[in-house]
């Protein structure tokens, strides 16, 4: 028990292990815990959470930890308090909700604050808060433990409420120990006095009950595990993570050949490179290599959405570079101040100056000034296939450098694809080129194997198929054709197959003959399903909770905080992400190894960033394999022909072809499908434009 710690009359924090070798052993044989602590903040409260997993261990259900906090009031507020005791709880409270409703966005107080708020949930921690009435303070900062055999420590002192801080700060910790003579009388006395505030027995501090709503308030913002026990693993998950710090990456062969391509045609190029190869990597090293040449540049990064802006933000932090941000993750009502600050930055600063735009933001605010600046621009745009037609025709030829990258630069319209290709050359050079075929087959990219799951539409769902396809037909043969008809008609019969009901079914089955859900995505599609009035994608969160207990988190542009769901799931703490579209670009999650397509777009470009999502090796997980399963829908059965029949497993095909294209087990499935393309009389199906 405590007898058996070697504690230390007083600890100074720049010479001892506060944490390591007094608090955590403390808490690891401690019955009781009380604790007077600061001010409240959500930092404050996220910082206690650090320590208290031995105690939790220990004791199970039987945990009981008392915290006695309070709140800073600015000196006008203390003025206003000392009028009356109303104002002065009021105030208190106001100023509490403030806290609470501080913007956090640190992943390691949102992991504390899940644990301490579950810890609240369950009544293992009560908290309340200390006021006075005529305008002081309760600053105190005291802690006291107890044993199973009865002994107790007491710490008194100035040490900061954070554990980390504990080595930071030039801190003095007083310790009193019951069975130190004289002791025991001061740690009693503390104990009483203790028992007294949380009592409501001082006469000089308000001590009041932690309010209902404020509470609730939390639990709101910040408890994201069902239970305790869930919490403890997401906290120790991450505790483990970061300290375990990413190797130093290191360029392949084929990255250092297309940056060495791109310097040679004068710092323009256009890399076009499988998902999952690194483009981003590539794209950040030839940074790199420009600088050594061009230090003062001001780098402009163009990405569509804010996931990408995350990913690139982070990746550049690995090397050593800040960036600006515009639009995304940024305050657009900032936007002017910050561009100004960068090109301050541009011009006083000995390195490149680096930006991360949304397009929209970049086309509708940073071109311009940019332009304006007079800058020596090195521009690069990733994903550079999503750019729009109008957005096409605005990038500068004032920009010198330039960089496109793209897994995938097919567009419907070919000038489209030949003018974004040729704005990033200068039409000197073919765009570097590193396929899927080559990445796999050099062991860049993990072997996997695909598995087509076949379902049949409901005699209700293909009559609506049929009806549809009948319009298209008739809408192909008008003079002039109606495109935008067209296209109108084609995504309503699409949504058609995105949300057959028998999908559903199929999960279940899944589930029952025990398939795999850990470490994997289910992509579903968009909507309510009709029979059930419901969204889909919370039709298939439950299930696979319900059904198969798994631990599951949505993965949308509605989900709140996605780089933290993103890097829970890396950690385990998720066994599966259910996502419509979002996890199709700017995710990279290596430790991934399977991916259920319940729904997809026609594009053959949404097949390949699914299949490079699924396909990075991992060799710190024993990744091996990768495995696609993926939902393919087929007419009821009978029908193999009239109209619409042959359509629908045409365009089904198409994407089925692509995935067994470079699958290890092809040949398991390559009867089913000719049996398939013969019994609805189809020769190829290598178009990419739904029919």
């Amino acid at each position: 028990m405590f007898k058996s710690i070697k504690i230390k009359g007083v600890y100074r924090t720049r010479k001892d292990n506060v944490d390591t070798d007094l608090i955590i052993p403390l808490l690891r044989t401690a019955k009781k815990y009380d604790r007077g602590t600061g001010y409240f903040s959500i930092l404050s409260m996220a910082n206690l959470a650090e320590g208290l997993i031995p105690f939790i261990r220990n004791n199970g259900i039987n945990t009981q930890i008392r915290i006695i906090t309070s709140v800073e009031l600015s000196p006008e507020d203390r003025l206003i308090i000392q009028k009356g005791d109303a104002l002065a709880y009021e105030k208190t409270i106001s100023e509490l909700q403030n806290k609470i409703d501080e913007a956090i966005q640190d992943e390691v107080v949102a992991v504390n604050m899940d644990l301490l708020t579950n810890l609240i949930a369950a009544r293992m921690v009560e908290i309340k808060i200390a006021y006075l009435n005529n305008g002081g303070i309760y600053h105190e900062k005291i802690a006291l433990f107890e044993d199973g055999d009865g002994e107790r420590v007491c710490l008194i002192g100035s040490q900061n409420e954070t554990y980390s801080g504990y080595k930071k700060n030039v801190e003095s910790i007083s310790t009193l120990k019951s069975w130190r003579e004289g002791d025991s009388e001061d740690i009693s006395e503390q104990q009483d006095y203790f028992d007294d505030l949380w009592n409501g027995k001082d006469n000089d501090i308000e001590v009041v009950d932690f309010p209902e709503a404020q509470k609730q308030n939390l639990f709101t913002k910040y408890k994201y595990s069902m239970d305790v026990e869930h919490a403890i693993k997401r906290y120790e998950n991450y505790s483990v993570s970061i300290y375990c710090p990413k190797k130093e990456k290191k360029l392949y062969k084929y990255q250092e050949d297309a940056i060495d391509e791109f310097v040679d045609n004068g710092y323009c190029h256009f890399y076009q490179m499988a998902t999952g190869t690194g483009k981003t990597f590539t794209a950040v090293k030839s940074i790199d290599r420009i600088a050594e040449v061009h230090p003062q540049l001001y780098i402009a990064i163009l990405v569509p959405q804010i996931d990408l802006q995350t990913q690139w933000e982070s990746t550049l932090k690995e090397v050593g570079r800040e960036c600006y941000l515009f639009g995304g993750l940024s305050k657009d009502n900032d936007w002017n101040d910050a561009f100004n600050r960068s090109i301050i930055d541009y011009y006083n600063e000995d390195k490149p100056v680096v930006s991360i735009c949304i397009y929209d933001t970049f086309f509708s605010k940073i071109k311009d000034e940019l332009v304006k600046a007079g800058v020596n621009v090195f521009i690069i745009v990733d994903e550079a296939h999503e750019l729009s037609p109008n957005q096409i025709n605005n990038l500068s030829d004032k920009f010198k450098y330039r960089l496109g990258l793209s897994a995938t630069p097919e567009r419907h319209n070919v000038d489209e694809t030949q003018r974004i290709i040729r704005y990033f050359t200068h039409d000197m050079v073919v765009p570097y080129e590193y396929t899927i075929d080559e990445a796999i087959a050099n062991d860049f990219l993990s072997h996997y194997q695909y598995y087509p799951l076949w379902v049949r539409m409901t005699e209700e769902e293909f009559e609506q198929y049929r009806n549809i396809t009948q319009q298209i037909i008739i809408l192909h043969n008008q003079d002039p054709i109606d495109r935008d008809a067209i296209k109108e008609r084609l995504q309503a019969r699409g949504v058609i197959v995105k949300k057959a009901r028998n999908k559903i079914y199929e999960l279940e089955r899944l589930i029952e003959d025990h398939y795999e859900f850990t470490n994997s995505v289910v992509y579903c599609g968009q909507g309510k399903d009709p029979e059930v009035d419901d969204r889909i994608i919370d039709i298939v969160s439950r299930t696979l909770k319900d059904r198969g207990g798994y631990a599951v988190s949505q993965f949308t542009s509605r989900t709140e905080n996605r780089k933290l769901v993103l890097s829970e799931f890396e950690r385990g703490y998720y066994d599966t992400l259910v996502a419509i579209k979002c996890f199709d670009q700017g995710v990279d999650v290596p430790k991934l190894d399977k991916i259920y397509i319940m729904a997809s777009d026609s594009l053959l470009r949404q097949t390949i960033q699914r299949r490079g999502r699924v396909l990075r090796t991992c060799t710190e997980s024993g990744k091996t394999m990768a495995y696609i399963y993926d939902m393919v829908v087929l007419p009821p059965a009978g029908v193999v022909e009239g109209v619409g029949a042959g359509a629908l497993v045409k365009n089904e095909l198409r994407r089925v072809a692509e995935y067994i294209r470079l699958a290890d087990n092809k040949e398991e499935f390559m009867a089913d499908i000719e049996d398939l393309k013969t019994a609805f009389n189809i020769s190829e199906v290598e178009d990419d434009e739904d029919e």
